[in-house]
């Protein structure tokens, strides 16, 4: 009895499928008169596949030198050095300037945070209170960037110096 009722479930799936006519401002699933069919069949969201894809900075553990590859490092047997979401649309050339390019602009903004950071250590002659208000901005800032996420290395930097500014506000009494 069972194995009827599943043969004829499947019988009747593709046929069972029922065609959706409109008619005026409303649906059915009978014809009218001008009735036009509506394809109701789901949406594919990215018909041409994923438009980012991962590449992965490796080391080899016998070499100095960082190489790009399509695929993780530990495939490899390599290290991970750092990983990019990069365009999955253009060539491998490409890949890899823009993954080098994103990699330059990580350093170069926590560089410039980081000496941003450390030209305003305290006792250069400002208010305590106004000391502990870039202080807590700074923290402030750090958990946003935290929040809004990054690679492993930058996770990391946002860490050390989170803790960094808390360490000098414990030190400046805030």
């Amino acid at each position: 009895m069972r194995f009827l009722m599943a043969l004829g479930l499947l019988l009747a799936g593709p046929a069972g499928a029922q065609e959706v006519y409109r008619c005026g401002n409303s649906y059915s699933s009978e014809p009218c008169k001008n009735a036009k069919t509506i394809d109701v069949t789901p949406a594919v969201s990215n018909p041409d596949g994923p438009l980012t894809r991962l590449i992965y900075l490796c080391k080899r553990p016998d070499k100095t030198e960082l190489w790009w590859i399509d695929r993780p490092c530990s495939q490899e047997r390599w290290d991970l050095v750092e990983s990019v979401r990069v365009p999955s649309n253009v060539d491998w050339k490409t890949q890899m300037a823009i993954a080098q390019r994103k990699r330059a602009d990580d350093a170069r903004q926590a560089s410039q945070a980081r000496h941003h950071y450390h030209s305003s250590e305290p006792g250069s002659g400002r208010s305590s209170e106004a000391r502990c208000e870039e202080f807590k901005q700074r923290v402030e800032y750090l958990d946003s960037a935290a929040r809004a996420g990054g690679t492993a290395r930058k996770m990391e930097w946002i860490r050390e110096e989170r803790q960094r500014a808390r360490d000098e506000q414990f030190r400046a009494g805030c």
